[in-house]
């Protein structure tokens, strides 16, 4: 029997031969449970959809061999073709989330280097030098990264101090819609900060939930929202800095785990406010 495909399809067509034979003996649920295994087994051996494809050819061909009549060989042809598609199932099952868990790998991998390089860029002792300049820099990072991070349109970072609500504020936002700009500008942030603030220092709102909240104010017609994650800036002391939002994820609703990201990346921005204001005030 000529085989061709991928090096390992030839090792692999002998299971499969025995275990579609024993099916065809006894089509059974519990028979039908080794294609199941086979298509699991064809991802472990590294083989493509193109291999199994091949493998499933020649046994069709075996299973023929020593079939005469049209209705056995009907039958036979049906019960293959059920066998392999529960191993083509299976297969990619086993496929699909291979590819989901290297994907969450490599976006898990890259948030992972993104939050080292602004906990680094945050911790630099350099941001005291000029307090002002530093923080207008520092915010505007973490603008950029906390929607990168996220995959938010818009981000808003805004600093609050001797009861000025911006004090210092950075803006990233999805350059194809320009409304973004007129809807930041309106944004009422002593009532944002405050709803932030009770809601337990984050907050997460998406369709009825978010049109049901008076914190946006006017901005509300400037350009309508489908989602709002937000987190607090706060000093050791818990005495309020200001304000990390995003708005409108790029792909479906914001999660929990955004949720997680945009806490971890306000208590690093947090830190280096407070460290950037005391060695202001202390100049």
């Amino acid at each position: 029997m000529s085989v061709g495909g991928g090096p390992g399809v030839p090792s692999f067509l002998a299971g499969y031969v025995s275990a579609l034979t024993h099916y065809l003996r006894d089509p059974s649920e519990r028979s039908l449970r080794v294609a199941y295994e086979l298509g699991r087994e064809a991802v472990s051996r590294q083989l493509s959809m193109l291999d199994l494809a091949v493998v499933h050819q020649e046994a069709l061909l075996s299973a023929l061999a020593d079939v005469s009549g049209s209705e056995e060989t009907q039958r036979v042809t049906r019960a293959t073709g059920d066998f392999f598609l529960e191993s083509l199932a299976s297969f990619e099952m086993v496929q699909r989330g291979f590819r989901e868990a290297k994907e969450a790998a490599r976006l898990a991998r890259r948030q992972t280097h993104m939050s080292r390089q602004l906990s680094t860029f945050l911790a630099d002792a350099s941001l005291a030098l000029d307090a002002s300049e530093s923080l207008e820099e520092m915010l505007r990072l973490v603008a950029e990264q906390a929607r990168e991070l996220v995959g938010a349109q818009c981000c808003v970072a805004t600093v609050a101090m001797e009861g000025q609500p911006r004090t210092a504020e950075a803006v990233s936002f999805d350059q194809t819609d320009r409304r973004w700009a007129g809807f930041v500008r309106w944004l009422d942030l002593f009532v944002i900060y405050r709803f932030i603030r009770t809601s337990g220092g984050s907050v997460r709102l998406a369709g009825e939930q978010l049109l049901e909240q008076p914190q946006f104010g006017s901005s509300s017609g400037q350009r309508p929202v489908r989602g709002w994650l937000a987190a607090s800036l706060t000093a050791l002391d818990g005495s309020e800095l200001g304000a990390i939002q995003l708005f409108d994820k790029q792909d479906g609703a914001f999660t929990g785990d955004d949720e997680a990201v945009l806490v971890h990346l306000a208590q690093m921005a947090s830190a280096a406010i407070e460290r950037t204001r005391l060695y202001h005030e202390s100049g």
